[in-house]
């Protein structure tokens, strides 16, 4: 692992020599442990190695067969590393090392194209096979592990990063208005799996593979959650003894390192459930203590997250907790502001500022392995997601349910919303039509589509509504399976893969997602719905099955939302405002966006902004200001 790069020139012109080499420079902090090089002909690979598991201390990439027919890079890791060992030496298949990356190689040998189904793990891997002249490559099945690629005329470029690829003169710098668009309106940022910044450098979607000759390129989806069998459980107490099962084995695997593990800790759940079990149950996993890594408020009593990391660091002393409180954003604003010249897109810098200083503190403090908590608020449907399902499924004897959800959370039942929703289940067709429309045309002036230029606002909207409204209408009729693997088949869990990823990488550190473990993602896929919906609280299948693992207080906490990472934005905004006026108003970056956005509207959120502080202005202020510098300082074609 950590970054890989190739290229093919299907014309059968040589690679010249320096040119997978230009694509690992450009992501070479991607590799504190070693690049390498693998040319023949009109194939080149390469590879940026970060080592940390104890296979991969016997790992070389790019990887050969004895043969040299087959050629492999890989980013990632094999996390179902011993039964998959086990089915290939079954299968004759010779190992000759305990690698990851060889366990793919026999992989591809014995399945073929089949392959990605029985590797379980965080991966994207490609292999070229000189006998078929082919190219294969595979994404695992939430996305962790991403790629980017280019088809040229006659020649097809791939590299982990958008840098990697643009380190290739033939790849022209021509700005996609789409993605930006898609980055200015934050309902729409996550519904393009494909696109990116530039136009023609694509990504592969999660839970798909890839196959390129010299004809085209192929690419499907290898990954289909929704055709699984639905589970049964004589109760639900049952379902949560196998969930929590599941949930071990995805946190298990995930500590072998070695490096020292890191594990984020937000005081919510999802992190809190992961420290938890390696605090109780697999502290002999580990060769060093858990670090664990926390952003709180600079004011401690008024922030809710805090009392619940107090109680868990405070109640097992073994744990060495990292606390970064919202005071650090003033002091690494300006750094900040510096990193949108190295930001592939301007996502990593809008969207990941607060990761990217846990992964800072991660670094610090020796971390080779950082552990999250990504995708485990979509494993279970939160509260507005409940009263949608139960409207939509009929299910009016489960409303009583919602009202002592809403009670058990501190907040008023929405009873405007569920009304709502119980209507939209039952209208029409042609009714639901009307209110889509009505509803369309009050977003056009509000919110983050206000700020975009009238015409192109209402050509986006048009555009993305009809797709939108397409894969909704035709998931009607579905079950609730379907409808909850569609979460996993849309690009909503790997975007957030695609933004963070980088940015631990970046810092020597692997992200590790134990909620993005395939095998947990299917469990919770077939769930009885009843474990799924958050009655009588949200996530209860996970508070139950945490009973002993964490303190009452956290276990049974009543607030969700409200994380304090929002504040470290706002301040983030603030600092800038009074830092850099200059760009704050837009003098520095003439004429950027007015081709998108409205320049009227944008003064009149720095007036508001100025005049009452608001967050939700300066936040759209913050996202322009980022998206402008990063256009300006690129050179496009």
């Amino acid at each position: 692992m950590s970054a890989i790069a190739g290229i093919v020139n299907f014309s059968g012109q040589p690679v010249a020599p320096g040119e997978v080499e230009a694509m690992t420079a450009a992501m070479v902090r991607r590799g504190p442990d070693g690049l390498d090089h693998w040319r023949k002909g009109n194939v080149a690979m390469g590879q940026c190695m970060l080592r940390t598991t104890p296979e991969s201390l016997e790992e070389t990439q790019p990887l050969t067969n004895e043969d040299q027919s087959l050629v492999l890079v890989l980013d990632g890791r094999v996390d179902n590393w011993q039964e998959l060992r086990h089915e290939l030496l079954g299968k004759g298949a010779v190992l000759r090392t305990r690698a990851d990356a060889e366990l793919v190689l026999r992989a591809y040998e014995v399945w073929g194209e089949a392959c990605p189904g029985k590797i379980i793990g965080e991966y994207a891997f490609f292999i070229w096979d000189a006998r078929k002249q082919r190219l294969f490559a595979a994404r695992d099945a939430a996305g962790t592990r991403h790629f980017h690629y280019h088809q040229g005329k006659g020649w097809f470029g791939f590299a982990s990063e958008i840098k990697g690829l643009l380190a290739q003169p033939r790849i022209e710098r021509r700005l996609n208005e789409s993605r930006l668009l898609d980055y200015l309106v934050v309902e729409f940022d996550r519904d393009d799996e494909v696109g990116t910044f530039y136009q023609g450098i694509l990504r592969m979607p999660a839970g798909h593979a890839m196959s390129v000759t010299a004809a085209g390129t192929r690419s499907w989806r290898w990954w289909n959650p929704g055709e699984l069998t639905g589970q049964k459980f004589a109760s639900l107490e049952e379902c949560t003894e196998a969930f929590m099962d599941q949930l071990r084995v995805a946190v298990k695997c995930r500590l072998r390192s070695v490096k020292p593990v890191g594990a984020m800790l937000s005081g919510g759940m999802d992190s809190s459930a992961i420290v938890g079990l390696i605090s109780k149950e697999f502290r002999d996993e580990m060769q060093e203590p858990l670090r664990t890594f926390s952003l709180v408020l600079e004011d401690r009593e008024n922030c809710p997250d805090w009392r619940s990391i107090e109680q868990i660091v405070n109640a097992d002393r073994w744990l060495q907790p990292t606390i970064v409180t919202s005071a650090r954003a003033e002091e690494v604003w300006q750094s900040q502001l510096q990193g949108i010249e190295q930001a592939d897109e301007p996502f990593s810098v809008s969207n990941g500022f607060t990761y990217n200083l846990i992964y800072e503190a991660g670094k610090a403090a020796g971390c080779g392995v950082m552990l999250d908590g990504m995708a485990g608020d979509v494993l279970f449907y939160d509260l507005d997601k409940t009263v949608a399902m139960l409207a939509e499924r009929r299910l009016f004897g489960q409303i009583r349910g919602v009202f002592t959800a809403y009670g058990n959370h501190g907040g008023p039942v929405p009873l405007k919303d569920l009304l709502k929703a119980t209507v939209a289940s039952a209208a029409p067709d042609r009714l639901r039509a009307i209110v889509r429309r009505r509803r369309d045309e009050r977003q056009l002036n509000t919110g983050d589509m206000a700020l975009l230029q009238p015409e192109i606002a209402r050509r986006y909207l048009a555009s993305k509504r009809s797709v939108q409204y397409l894969a909704g209408d035709r998931l009607r009729p579905a079950g609730d399976q379907m409808r909850h693997a569609g979460n996993f088949t849309s690009g909503l869990i790997s975007f957030g893969h695609e933004v963070y990823g980088p940015l631990a990488l970046a810092n020597g550190i692997e992200p590790r997602s134990p909620f993005s473990d395939r095998r947990l993602i299917e469990f919770a896929i077939r769930m009885p719905l009843a474990a799924k919906l958050a009655i009588p609280w949200y996530k209860h299948v996970l508070r139950s099955g945490t009973r002993g693992v964490l303190p009452e207080a956290v276990r049974m906490r009543r607030d969700i939302g409200g994380h304090p990472g929002w504040s470290f934005h706002a301040l983030l905004a603030r600092c800038i405002a009074a830092g850099e006026p200059g760009l704050w108003d837009g003098s520095q970056c003439p004429e950027t966006l007015e081709k998108w956005i409205n320049p009227g509207k944008l003064n009149a959120l720095r007036d508001d902004y100025a005049r009452s502080n608001c967050y939700d202005s300066g936040l759209e202020i913050l996202r322009a200001l980022i998206l402008s510098r990063w256009i300006a300082l690129r050179e496009w074609a």
